[in-house]
């Protein structure tokens, strides 16, 4: 029997395995995958706090109040304001553990992201390996306490079942290769990650909503199907924001780290393209700055995509500085024409007909939306959309079209936990020994409905932190 058995050895299990380790806690952690980090492995790694000693050495004046105030300022106060407000006062501190392991900051950081609403401050932090710099340093603790026996792991065993056997024990039911094997522990954590990566489950908590998903693979909803057997409540599901940028590589699937068009914001890249919906018309000022107001318009569109039109002109066309900046993150020219041979989410053509076809747009709308957008483009003004900036005509053949949709980063919905982080049940109350941390508990908890920078790893990593640290103690006294 386990003092912690902690389910997912993701970033939110890591962390709070290694913290009761630690303390003296004996853990054993489950994990589906081949592996240990989960979405370590895959994420941008942004992390906010507010009043690190990063901070402090750069001339920033930050603290966790400030972080709370602008949080609630920029989500209009919904979420869990609980969470969000433990989230905040033990970000600094958890940042400042990463220094001291050694971790990598990027040396650009702390800085203000504009690809979501931006702080008013500079704090979100990362690695120079985005959320690799943070694996890194937590590989080497999580590797001790495993040499030392207070931490044993179980890969590639999924969650099929949990049984609460009374106020002190609890028993997971866990299979791999067909075959199950029962855990016990006194406490049990549930870190299993979000359920972007299950389109049954995505369906059944979003009807209507179109998945385009980024979100790590193993994301599939397995301790949300449990919990709710069990009597779990789900929440914030209604706050569902998709990210904007994602191009279908394969059905339903996009890969932010391999494919993204540069479409959240104008701030690091004005347009030279228009976009235009599945009528073939313009919908939005393509060089609208803010993130949230792009966002909720793509979700007006139908199927909540739109195509990037440019001509051999806009993508041949370099900045002030000589360099290359295309519309697709990290690309160069070669590669998108290389992408437009094979004619997936790209096309090209040599007349604007030809593109709508390829693109299954209406053609003679396509056509009449360049023509006024030229006019546009000639007059320098937009008083359709208020685009002000119009440097580009689409002109010059050859023609392309980018196919862009809303995607799927991270799920809002998850399960319910109080300010312990306890999981509670449909009626509000404790699921005795039973708490949860990370994408389990969904962002609309820790960020409400905004995507507020940072607030996704570092909840996960303090919340793990916290329970570890908590659970030990209470271990302690039994």
């Amino acid at each position: 029997m386990y003092d912690i058995l902690i389910v997912g050895a993701g970033t939110a299990g890591m962390a709070c395995a290694i913290t009761a380790a630690q303390h003296g806690a004996k853990v054993g952690v489950i994990e589906k995958a081949d592996h240990i980090g989960g979405a370590l492995h895959w994420s941008g790694g942004h992390m906010s706090a507010g009043g690190t000693r990063r901070q402090k050495a750069q001339g920033i004046e930050d603290s966790p109040a400030k972080h709370y105030d602008d949080i609630v300022a920029l989500n209009e106060s919904t979420g869990d304001l609980d969470l969000i407000r433990l989230a905040t006062e033990e970000a600094p501190r958890t940042i400042d553990w990463l220094e001291d392991l050694g971790f990598e900051f990027a040396p650009e950081c702390p800085r203000i992201i504009y690809g979501h609403i931006p702080y008013n401050t500079a704090r979100t932090h990362y690695g120079v390996d985005k959320a690799l710099s943070i694996f890194k340093v937590l590989k080497p603790l999580w590797n001790e306490q495993v040499e030392k026996g207070q931490i044993e792991c179980f890969l590639e065993h999924s969650m099929v079942d949990l049984r609460i056997q009374g106020a002190g024990s609890k028993q997971v039911v866990a299979k791999a290769q067909g075959e199950e094997r029962m855990l016990e522990a006194h406490f049990v954590v549930l870190t299993t990650g979000g359920y972007g990566s299950d389109p049954a489950y995505f369906a059944e908590k979003h009807p209507g909503v179109p998945l385009l998903s980024s979100t790590y693979p193993t994301a599939t909803a397995d301790g949300h199907r449990v919990l709710e057997d069990a009597g779990g409540d789900f929440e914030f599901a209604q706050y569902h924001l998709p990210s904007l940028g994602g191009v279908a590589l394969s059905p339903g699937r996009c890969n932010f780290n391999e494919a993204w068009a540069m479409v959240l914001t104008s701030i690091y890249r004005q347009p030279r393209e228009v976009y235009v919906n599945a009528m073939g018309q313009r919908f939005m000022a393509e060089d609208e700055r803010n993130a949230d107001t792009r966002e909720r318009i793509v979700t007006r569109q139908p199927d909540w995509k739109f195509w990037l039109i440019f001509d051999e002109a806009a993508l041949q066309e370099r900045g002030e500085n000589g360099m290359e900046n295309p519309i697709m993150i990290g690309w160069d020219t070669a590669r998108i024409k290389a992408a437009a041979k094979e004619e997936r989410f790209l096309w090209k053509a040599d007349t604007l007909q030809d593109l709508a076809a390829k693109c299954n747009l209406p053609g003679d709308s396509l056509i009449q939306t360049i023509k006024d957008f030229n006019q546009k483009v000639q007059a320098k003004v937009d008083a359709d959309f208020g685009r002000t900036y119009l440097e580009n005509c689409v002109l010059e053949p050859p023609f392309y079209a980018l196919e862009v949709q809303a995607s799927v980063l991270v799920t809002f919905g998850g399960m319910k936990v109080n300010d312990q982080l306890q999981l509670l049940d449909r009626q509000g109350q404790p699921m005795p020994g039973l708490y949860a941390a990370g994408e389990l508990l969904g962002l609309g908890a820790t960020s409400g409905k905004a995507f507020c920078s940072g607030m996704a790893i570092t909840p996960a990593l303090s919340f793990g932190r916290i329970l570890g640290r908590n659970l030990a103690r209470q271990i302690q006294s039994i």
